[in-house]
């Protein structure tokens, strides 16, 4: 009977343990998931700046026109959009330090106008840096936000963007 009850409280401890295990790798699973998308939402945010850069190098216009709304206040906010190269990205003015939530459409894309609201938050901030008198650099800091279980997260992307059309 002793034998019995020791082999049972032996096979308790390991369900216990195998079941505090499994619930420790599903949340960090969880986080692991959210930092890796919080990336690729930065990474966008980056690329949506560049193709701002890009496109007004191909339509004659300033390098940098357009950009600094992103300079001011909280930053900005923007979509990414594809088509063809006179297709305007719109940047908005962002009107919390948090910035908006973004959200998910039927076809996977994240957006702030239209589909199911996420946990997502981006914000991109554009600032003009000035190493020599001539030369002019966009530090573009894009900032990602989220909370999960009731935890606070941040990402942060930064990269250097230059007038390389000289």
């Amino acid at each position: 009977m002793l034998e019995m009850l020791i082999a049972a409280f032996i096979l308790v401890i390991a369900v216990i343990g195998a079941y505090s295990a499994f619930s420790r790798i599903i949340v960090a699973t969880s986080i692991i998931s959210s930092r890796l998308t919080a990336a690729y939402l930065a990474q966008e945010g980056i690329e949506i700046i560049r193709n701002i850069r890009d496109a007004n190098w191909l339509k004659g216009f300033e390098w940098d026109s357009g950009l600094d709304i992103c300079s001011s206040g909280f930053g900005c906010e923007a979509d990414y959009t594809t088509g063809a190269v006179n297709e305007t990205t719109m940047l908005r003015s962002c009107m919390s330090p948090m910035g908006a939530s973004l959200n998910i459409d039927a076809g996977d894309f994240y957006s702030y106008s239209s589909g199911s609201p996420t946990k997502f938050k981006r914000r991109i901030i554009v600032t003009r840096i000035t190493p020599t008198a001539t030369d002019v650099v966009l530090q573009v800091s894009v900032l990602i936000n989220w909370e999960d279980r009731g935890e606070s997260y941040n990402f942060t992307a930064e990269e250097n963007l230059y007038d390389w059309h000289l």
